[in-house]
């Protein structure tokens, strides 16, 4: 193949580092260059990021001393004095910036699950000519994590549903755990009234989220950790990025606090900082997951 140019938009870490010679990115308003794959980016932006917190910080320990100041000057003020003033509200601004790391956390409690996780018994199904499972039995074990591949059209999806109950087998049956408290996350996603805010979507499942031991969390501060600022928790979901609505969507799959994990294509439409989160929420994931 010849030599081409290139340009494109994609959540695919592993397709960046591989095929891309530069990054851009655009964070705050700005857009920032880098001259390397996405290792490399990771790297630098890492970097920059280090020095702007930095920056801030000397800004607010700087700000204190000038706090002092503003409040000790009288009323008339001369030229010096009012330079020192507009120096000060720009140092205000910069202390005042706050640094949005990227990073969503997915630190949830699961509750708890006995040893009964779910058995398939002698499930089959089939659509026409294409036959999904025959017999199928299994036992599905305590801290299992199971991924179920194949080509697209091959069953997966349904399979899944099945075990959620939104498909009936042909024959056969799904025995679940009565302490099982799934979080399904469909391929379908969950259909959001475009109308309401995104902190009304969640306050309308639950007011606060079960941290386990007592604890508890107000919702506002549970979609801080899914990068929804308080600005933005209180933005029209119609005015959200199709990966923005899929991480209101693990939001609320993760606030009612459950114990078995069902996630269909969980890696579709979301951004990069929200798959990382995700990787290392899994591995460290308590119960068990059904992907």
């Amino acid at each position: 193949m010849s030599r081409q140019q290139l340009l494109m938009v994609t959540h695919d870490r592993y397709f960046l580092d591989r095929v891309c010679s530069e990054i851009i990115e655009i964070d705050n308003k700005q857009i920032y260059s880098y001259k390397g794959n996405y290792s490399y980016y990771l790297e630098k932006r890492q970097e920059r990021v280090e020095a702007m917190n930095a920056d801030v910080e000397r800004a607010k320990n700087l700000l204190r001393t000038e706090l002092d100041w503003m409040r000790r000057q009288p009323q008339a003020r001369g030229t010096k004095a009012k330079y020192r003033i507009d120096a000060f509200y720009e140092l205000e601004k910069k202390a005042k910036q706050q640094r949005d790391t990227g990073k969503v956390n997915l630190d949830v409690k699961a509750s708890y699950i006995g040893s009964k996780i779910f058995e398939a018994v002698n499930v089959s199904k089939r659509f026409g000519d294409l036959k999904i499972t025959e017999d199928f039995n299994y036992i599905f074990a305590r801290y299992e994590k199971m991924g179920i591949v194949g080509n697209n059209g091959t069953g997966k999806s349904t399979f899944i549903k099945m075990l959620m109950g939104e498909v009936a087998p042909d024959s056969g049956h799904f025995d679940v755990g009565e302490t099982v408290r799934f979080g399904y996350y469909s391929q379908d996603g969950l259909k959001f009234d475009e109308q309401m805010k995104v902190i009304d979507v969640v306050q309308a499942i639950a007011e606060y989220v079960d941290l386990g031991n007592g604890q508890k969390m107000g919702v506002s501060q549970f979609l801080n950790y899914f990068l929804f600022t308080p600005e933005k928790q209180h933005n029209y979901v119609y005015k959200l990025s199709g990966g923005e609505k899929r991480r209101l969507y693990l939001c609320t799959v993760l606030m009612r606090s459950p114990n078995f994990l069902v996630l269909d294509e969980p890696t579709n439409d979301i951004d990069v900082n929200t798959l990382r989160a995700l990787e290392e929420g899994l591995e460290d994931f308590d119960p068990y997951h059904f992907i």
